[in-house]
């Protein structure tokens, strides 16, 4: 009696159960005509994404077909009616969703890692990386369910339009190695593996990682050879440029919106050691100042002064802040920007 009880209610939740279905809807036209085709790399090891609930009511989040490669396929062929001779490959590596309980209900949280890659000659070069981690609270969305997916839909969409126009990577990647690619070519980029690093200003990460400077830009420095910001080559000071990092006398600095801070290099990667404030600063007088010295534009007017910083660090929680090998970005720690 109680096994039967059980199939019964099993049998019930099933049938209850509704799906949220993840529509690949959005344009990822590419202008240039030069894509040829989008493949599918669905490199999860578990193919079930999750469940949100909405009202109490679960929903499963489940793609709007189960053949994933005809569904990306088709969806790229839509929106390129003249395409070209480049291949594209879109690797999903992870895609997870679920309920995290509150004090009053739930919110929905959403996991998600992608990369994108061209193929050239039977190997496969990196082109861009995508991870997202959120939360989506009750109160922000009249529908949590339909949220999260539409966030999906956007995330796959941002990436494979952004990657149209992203310079690969010249590091080679057979098939094989796919799964390893990260290791592979962070221990082949130039500002890992080489023994020193090249002074002078780098525009953005791939530049940086590459170890190509711009020729064009130089150091800013005021007569005690503090470092004050950048300037171009024939002495005149930069606007609307923007700089990821620069390289003097063999240390490496990372730009941040008040301040450049030094990056330093452990057996987990690059980091720098910085508070909320400095990377993410909001309307405070440091702000204020750095945009008087042309921050907004790119040049950045604060000073890397020793006992600055150590003013900065009795009213300020630092961390340890990494920088992702292959993009740049930062990965931020679970407690970041929670006081104690």
């Amino acid at each position: 009696m109680k096994i039967r009880l059980l199939f019964f209610l099993l049998s019930t939740f099933i049938s209850a159960q509704k799906n949220q279905f993840i529509e690949l809807r959005r344009n990822i036209k590419d202008k240039t005509h030069a894509a040829q085709s989008l493949t599918l790399l669905d490199r999860r090891e578990d193919k079930f994404i999750g469940i949100i609930s909405h009202r109490k009511d679960p929903y499963e989040v489940k793609f709007e077909k189960e053949d994933l490669e005809k569904l990306f396929s088709d969806w790229f062929l839509e929106d390129n009616k003249q395409r070209g001779n480049d291949k594209y490959f879109l690797m999903l590596e992870y895609l997870k969703v679920k309920d995290i309980p509150t004090e009053r209900s739930v919110k929905g949280h959403l996991e998600m890692g992608v990369s994108t890659f061209v193929k050239k000659d039977d190997q496969y070069y990196f082109l861009k990386k995508n991870r997202l981690s959120k939360d989506f609270q009750q109160k922000d969305h009249a529908y949590i369910t339909r949220a999260v997916a539409a966030s999906i839909s956007a995330e796959l969409s941002n990436i494979v339009k952004d990657s149209y126009s992203v310079k690969r990577l010249n590091i080679p990647i057979s098939e094989a190695d796919l799964e390893n690619y990260e290791k592979i070519i962070s221990e082949q980029l130039p500002v890992f593996s080489s023994a020193s690093l090249t002074d002078g200003v780098y525009r953005d990460y791939q530049s940086f990682a590459e170890q190509k400077p711009d020729k064009e830009l130089m150091v800013k420095k005021n007569k005690e050879g503090v470092i004050k910001g950048v300037k171009r080559v024939d002495d005149y000071d930069i606007l609307n440029r923007e700089v990821f990092a620069v390289v003097d006398n063999g240390i490496a600095y990372k730009k941040t919106p008040v301040s450049f801070i030094e990056i330093d290099k452990d057996n987990n990667g690059l980091f720098i050691t910085a508070s909320e404030e400095e990377l993410f600063p909001q309307n405070n007088t440091m702000t204020i100042a750095g945009a008087s010295f042309g921050i907004v534009g790119g040049i950045v007017g604060a000073v890397i002064d020793v006992a600055s910083s150590k003013v900065r660090k009795q009213n300020a929680k630092y961390h340890r802040v990494g920088i992702d090998a292959l993009t740049g970005a930062y990965i931020l720690p679970e407690d970041f920007g929670k006081t104690k």
